[in-house]
């Protein structure tokens, strides 16, 4: 076996699962709120949308790939309850809606007369496609779809950061506050509670690359190396993403948040360029709901309906209430998804700390008091805000 292949392949893949929607949209969104304070606004992105997520891959990693195992410490009903309500969230009541429509406003940047509906159900059919042939999905992003993506934004953010005039506005905020704000955008853009599923796929699928002579520890620098090129991936892009949505934050600042991306591809390349980005963005969107999706879909045909219904009718299913949600459009969408991650992430970032250092120095029990301690405090901070 190619081991440097497959730990690109797997980084690579990685990337593109994670790089959907909110990726898309949030790190722009933060350039043109903070500018002026973007270093700060960067720190405090990072740490939410690029360490947290890495540790959260790790952590499963740790716990031989396998989320189950790794929620299991906070009670297993509770963990039953945890892991339907984050795959819900990624799946069809929150990211999978988003996807599709921040693909949609990609689209009407060149095409503005097609409804939020009409093509809300034909990227639903394109994702259904997708997962019919579930098993090639990574490979087909590893080696097909993410160098293309990957070199697209990498010229998009050149362009713009040194071809394109810019019209700079100054935000109001101070550094302290642009720093919580890219804490906050970094809580939106959902990479953590991604990082949990997303690690089960990447494990799987490097384990079935192996040979079987290989140690688990193999697995695991295997495993950790693909992580590592994958978080790299995302905190470049996401760098680039905030200074240049701060160099045109005027040009920016009246345009809603799903069509940024497509309207400074055409300030920076020119109009020609907004088509092809558009449906480049799109089927990166496409990727990430067809997996998010997947998940919810197996997730629930396995532990609430215990296989009463076929994969294919749960996935069927799932997408069916995505289609629905996304009508909702992405302002609505994302304030209610905001409130719940305001009590749910800093929970979640405790409990991958408290994971990791109970599989390190065997800290019996930290991870449940710590999980709902926080939990608490969460919820009395956000309740009296």
């Amino acid at each position: 076996m190619n081991f440097a292949k497959t730990v690109c392949t797997a980084g690579f893949a990685m990337f593109t699962m994670f790089f959907g929607a909110g990726n898309l949209v949030f790190p722009l969104l933060l350039g043109t709120q903070t500018s002026g304070n973007t270093f700060s606004a960067i720190i405090g992105l990072t740490i939410t949308g690029v360490i947290m997520p890495f540790l959260g891959l790790i952590g499963v990693i740790l716990y031989d790939g396998n989320h189950s195992n790794f929620f299991k410490g906070i009670g297993k009903i509770p963990a039953i309850l945890l892991v339907f309500c984050l795959l819900a969230i990624l799946g069809p009541l929150g990211v999978v809606p988003r996807c599709i429509i921040v693909a949609h406003g990609a689209v009407t940047s060149f095409y503005p007369d097609l409804s939020l509906g009409v093509f809300s159900f034909l990227f639903c059919l394109l994702t259904l496609v997708l997962i019919w042939n579930h098993d090639k999905i990574v490979p087909i992003m590893g080696r097909i779809l993410t160098p293309f993506f990957l070199f697209g934004i990498l010229v998009i953010i050149i362009a713009g950061l040194f071809f394109a005039e810019g019209s700079h506005l100054l935000s109001d905020f101070s550094s302290s506050q642009a720093f919580n704000i890219g804490l906050t955008n970094g809580y939106q853009t959902m990479d953590l509670l991604a990082a949990f599923f997303f690690s089960t796929t990447i494990v799987a699928y490097i384990r079935a690359n192996m040979n079987s002579e290989a140690s688990p520890k193999t697995l695991l620098k295997l495993s950790f190396a693909a992580s590592i090129i994958g978080a790299g991936l995302i905190a470049t892009i996401y760098i680039g993403f905030v200074i240049l949505g701060a160099k045109h934050s005027l040009t920016l600042s009246e345009v809603p948040a799903q069509q940024m991306f497509s309207i400074i591809t055409g300030h920076a390349l020119g109009p020609f360029a907004v088509p092809i980005v558009a449906i480049t963005i799109t089927l990166a969107c496409i990727t990430t709901a067809a997996i998010l999706a997947l998940l919810f879909a197996d997730f629930t045909n396995q532990y609430l309906l215990r296989f009463k219904l076929g994969k294919r009718q749960c996935v069927i299913i799932t997408l069916v209430l995505a289609f629905f949600i996304s009508l909702l459009g992405f302002n609505s969408l994302s304030s209610w998804i905001g409130a719940i991650l305001q009590i749910a992430y800093p929970a979640l970032i405790v409990l991958t700390l408290t994971n990791i250092a109970n599989k390190i120095w065997n800290f019996s029990y930290l991870n449940r008091i710590a999980f709902w301690m926080t939990i608490i405090v969460s919820t009395t901070y956000f309740t009296l805000k």
